[in-house]
């Protein structure tokens, strides 16, 4: 999870970056400027403030998506009978749903029972854990967790900053910027509206706010790999 961590590292500076340089614009604005210059005004500054947005979300997309497949990449160096139930259910939930609809827990685990009986003991072709249906939030993230079952030791301070539901709507900053980043991407409000009741500086700080969750988040799925708690019981008891 090294690769990610530093991934995410890399994404937060370049994001600090952009939002620096949208400071520096923000300062000008309505500045009188020489003939033949671009004037900046409210609305490029609000434009720019959907990019920062859009740019936060697909980081939390992107890192979510690495931490899933690093799951998947190092489960298979063990032979899935070694696997505990829910693991095996996500490798079969991984193989049959196209990432469209939902699958009911009832097939699922009828497909679990069968995938018993079938699996050789021969170690499998890497495979990519499915994510939520819908955008990720920390409701999406921490169903995955459950899912696998990695548990989210977070920090208080860090929790609370990303549970706290304080945005518009009664939402916690994932859901907010999930939402609003749709809303954006779909055309539902346009760029230069899409963060118009965010300033700067509050959008600074929901990033603040998303930036040390994921961190955190990619740390547990590192301890729960290197712990094997994707292994039985059994299994785990012989890795010790």
């Amino acid at each position: 999870m090294k690769i990610i961590l530093d991934y995410l590292k890399e994404r937060e500076e370049e994001f600090s970056r952009h939002y620096s340089i949208a400071r520096m614009l923000e300062e000008r604005v309505d500045r009188a400027t020489d003939e033949g210059e671009t004037q900046v005004e409210v609305r490029h500054i609000n434009t720019l403030k959907s990019g920062l947005l859009i740019h936060l979300y697909n980081i939390v997309e992107a890192v979510m998506t690495r931490v899933l497949q690093e799951v998947g990449r190092n489960v298979v160096n063990q032979a899935p009978g070694k696997w505990k139930a829910n693991v095996l259910k996500e490798w079969i939930r991984s193989e049959i749903w196209s990432g469209e609809g939902n699958i009911s827990d009832r097939v699922l685990t009828r497909l679990t029972d069968v995938g018993v009986i079938l699996v050789s003991g021969e170690s499998l072709p890497e495979f990519v854990v499915k994510g939520e249906p819908g955008s990720w939030d920390d409701e999406a993230i921490k169903k995955v967790a459950n899912r696998l079952g990695c548990g989210l030791e977070l920090p208080p301070k860090i929790r609370r900053a990303a549970y706290e539901r304080a945005y518009r709507n009664d939402t916690s900053a994932f859901k907010y910027l999930a939402s609003r980043r749709n809303d954006i991407a779909h055309g539902v409000i346009t760029f230069e509206d899409g963060v118009r009741d965010l300033t700067l500086e509050e959008l600074h700080r929901l990033s603040e706010r998303i930036f040390p969750y994921l961190e955190a988040v990619v740390k547990c799925f590192s301890s729960y790999l290197h712990r094997g708690d994707y292994l039985s019981e059994a299994e785990a008891v012989d890795a010790e």
